[in-house]
């Protein structure tokens, strides 16, 4: 009798579409925290429903030729793609790897935006003013430096 269940539980099972793939992604970026705005924006640009005339009525009664067209995938304009494929390359951390949707920190002092795991930043303890190496390796150059601690000392006047 159990036998019979488990085949019948096989034979109701659906094949898994692209829609439930989304939907799944959508649940662990939420999960994670992750901002899936981006994501939700691409996927909404891409129209399912056939277009409509400046009267609402639809487009597919016209003729067969425009029918082919609205069927015709979504393609992005090379501002979109350029945007998507800049940011997802762009190359600003020091350790060389371009950003490829690894989460990210910026100096506050010189705006570079570095992996958190390069800057050894783990996502539960993010800091809300970040100095990157390169920063914290000139101010302790500047502090060191007995030049600007005379500086410091002329500039004072004494009474």
């Amino acid at each position: 009798m159990d036998e019979e269940n488990k085949e019948d539980a096989k034979e109701r099972k659906r094949p898994r579409t692209s829609e439930d793939f989304y939907l799944f992604c959508t649940y662990v970026l939420e999960y994670e925290n992750y901002d899936a705005q981006k994501t939700e924006e691409l996927r909404s640009n891409v129209n399912h429903s056939p277009p409509l005339d400046s009267s609402g009525s639809s487009v597919n009664s016209e003729s067969n030729s425009e029918t082919a067209s609205s069927t015709q995938e979504y393609k992005p304009s090379e501002d979109e793609t350029d945007e998507g494929s800049d940011s997802h390359d762009l190359v600003t951390c020091y350790c060389g790897k371009p950003f490829a949707g690894r989460p990210m920190i910026e100096c506050s002092r010189c705006l570079t935006w570095i992996h958190l795991s390069c800057a050894r930043i783990k996502k539960t303890n993010i800091p809300d003013v970040f100095h990157c190496a390169m920063c914290k390796a000139d101010e302790k150059k500047r502090a060191a430096s007995p030049s600007s601690h005379f500086k410091n000392k002329r500039h004072k006047k004494t009474s």
